[in-house]
C-alpha cells in the first residue's frame, strides 16, 4: 500500500471507533502540525495536551508506526497516528515533501539560509528556542547517548523513554550533518545502532527497540557514508565488523553485506 492509495474509506477499517473518533477530532482542531512526506513514510507532530511524535511507514501492503505516546505499548495504533494518517487523507498539500525540500534548500547561499532561519526564528517560537541551546559537539552527544545505555541496563528507564531520547540525539547528529560534519553524524549514528543492537542482547524474547528505529538508522548511516567525500574507509570497515558482531536476531534487516561491498569492495 502507497500513501497516495490511502483514503477515508480505508482508515474508517484501523483502529477502534474511540481512536477514530479522537482523530478525526485532532485533524478538525488542527492538532497535526509539522507534516513532512518522504519516499516511505509520512512523519509528524501531533499535539494532544503535549507534543506527540509520530512517523508511519509502508512497506509490503502493511502500515507500521512510532509514536511517543503510552497508547502504542497496548499494541493498539493510536489516535495520534490515525491523526497523522487522516490529515495526510484529507490535505496530503499540507505536508511537505522532505526530499524536495532538502533539494530546495542546496540551491540557496548562506547568506540566504540565514535569513530564512532568522525569519523563521521571528515567527516561531520553537525556532528560537533551538537557537538559545548551546552547541553541542561530538562528545556531548556521545555522552548523551551513554547515559541512556546505562538507564536502560540499569532499569532505571523504560524503553519508549529511552527510544524517545536517542531520536533527540538523532535530531542533534542530523544538525550536524547540515553543518558540514557529515563523519561526526555519521559516527553518532553507529554509535545510536551499536548500543542498541548490544542492548538487545539482554532483552527477553519479545522485547526491544522499535524495528523502524533501527532501519532508519542504519538507512541514515548508509546515506551519510555515500555522502562523505572524505570517508575514511578503515573506520568505517571497523564499525560494520562492530555491528556484524552483534547476535544475527537483532541486526535482522541490516544488509551488512550490500554495505561492505557497496563502500569497500568487500565480496
Amino acid at each position: 500500500m502507497r500513501f497516495e492509495e490511502l483514503d477515508a474509506q480505508t482508515l474508517s477499517q484501523i483502529g477502534t471507533p474511540e481512536a477514530i473518533a479522537k482523530a478525526k477530532a485532532l485533524v478538525q482542531g488542527h492538532h497535526v502540525l509539522h507534516g513532512y512526506r518522504l519516499p516511505d513514510r509520512v512523519r509528524g507532530v501531533v499535539w494532544d495536551d503535549q507534543a506527540i511524535q509520530v512517523e508511519v511507514r509502508t512497506q509490503n501492503d502493511q502500515i507500521s508506526y512510532v509514536c511517543s505516546c503510552p497508547q502504542v505499548e497496548s499494541g493498539e495504533i493510536c489516535s495520534h497516528v490515525l491523526a497523522l494518517l487522516w490529515g495526510w487523507v484529507e490535505e496530503p498539500g499540507k505536508f511537505l515533501n522532505r526530499t524536495e525540500l532538502t533539494d530546495r534548500l542546496k540551491k540557496y547561499s548562506k547568506k540566504e539560509l540565514l535569513e530564512i532561519i532568522l525569519d523563521l526564528a521571528d515567527r516561531t517560537p520553537e525556532v528560537r528556542e533551538i537557537l538559545k541551546e548551546e552547541e553541542e559537539g561530538l562528545e556531548d552527544i556521545l555522552e548523551s547517548i551513554d547515559h541512556v545505555v546505562e538507564e536502560v541496563s540499569g532499569d532505571s528507564t523504560s524503553l519508549p523513554d529511552a527510544e524517545k531520547r536517542l531520536r533527540r540525539a538523532q535530531a542533534r547528529a542530523d544538525r550536524l550533518a547540515q553543518s558540514g560534519q557529515l563523519a561526526e553524524a555519521r559516527s553518532i549514528y553507529f554509535y545510536i545502532l551499536d548500543n542498541i543492537l548490544g542492548l538487545e542482547e539482554r532483552f527477553q524474547k519479545g522485547q526491544g527497540f522499535s524495528p523502524e528505529l533501527k532501519t532508519e538508522l542504519f538507512e541514515e548511516y548508509c546515506q551519510f557514508i555515500h555522502e562523505d567525500r572524505h570517508l575514511e574507509k578503515e573506520l568505517v570497515q571497523q564499525e560494520i565488523e562492530q555491528l556484524e558482531s552483534r547476535p544475527p536476531a537483532s541486526r535482522e534487516g541490516l544488509d551488512l553485506m550490500e554495505l561492505k561491498r557497496e563502500v569497500l569492495g568487500i565480496a
